[in-house]
């Protein structure tokens, strides 16, 4: 898959329940400090059953990170409809 190589295992111990259903979940940390939560079907009212939902991070140490809007996206949390969406936003943080 796209990424693989920047996937950190956070959240093995993950409290949002995400992880529910067999669900996809995974953290991304490139390089650049910057990285995201990308998670499949998002628990939201307001958000149909299929797509994925990226929280952008920025990160302070290998494994400490905050929710933050990043430049250029206008927000902290980005809903896609498609993994290709996904994936041209996990691009987008990766090139910051």
């Amino acid at each position: 898959m796209e990424f693989d190589e920047y996937v950190v295992d956070l959240n093995a111990d993950c409290k949002c329940g995400c992880m529910s259903s067999n669900r996809f979940h995974k953290i991304y940390r490139f390089p650049n400090g910057y990285g995201a939560s990308v998670v499949n079907n998002p628990h939201s009212g307001t958000y149909g059953r299929e797509g994925y939902r990226a929280m952008l991070l920025k990160f302070s140490g290998p494994e400490e990170y905050s929710v933050e809007e990043l430049p250029g996206f206008g927000t902290d949390v980005v809903d896609c409809a498609t993994w290709d969406d996904a994936v041209e936003t996990l691009g987008r943080v990766k090139s910051l």
